[in-house]
């Protein structure tokens, strides 16, 4: 699949119904194991890291999109430039 629809595909999901929805309930998530952090007298160390990494890769995931846009963007310049590979 070539840059270019990689592209179209991946604004096409960023502005889907399906994605707002992903997007709405992650945050929610996020939110909520935010607040059982802070509101949490006797979580261990262990449980606070395991949450903040977990918090960590949601943010990651709902920034994916994102990045592999800017990603493909560059590369589709560079190939309208005669630099790039693909």
């Amino acid at each position: 699949m070539s840059n270019q629809s990689q592209l179209k595909k991946l604004v096409a999901l960023q502005k889907s119904d399906g994605w707002k929805i992903v997007n709405e309930v992650m945050k929610d998530e996020i939110l909520q194991l935010a607040l059982l952090m802070a509101r949490s007298k006797e979580m261990s160390q262990q449980e606070m890291d395991f949450n903040r990494g977990a918090i960590w890769a949601a943010e990651q995931m709902l920034n994916l999109p994102t990045k592999i846009t800017h990603k493909l963007e560059g590369e589709i310049a560079l190939e309208d430039n005669g630099i790039g590979h693909g």
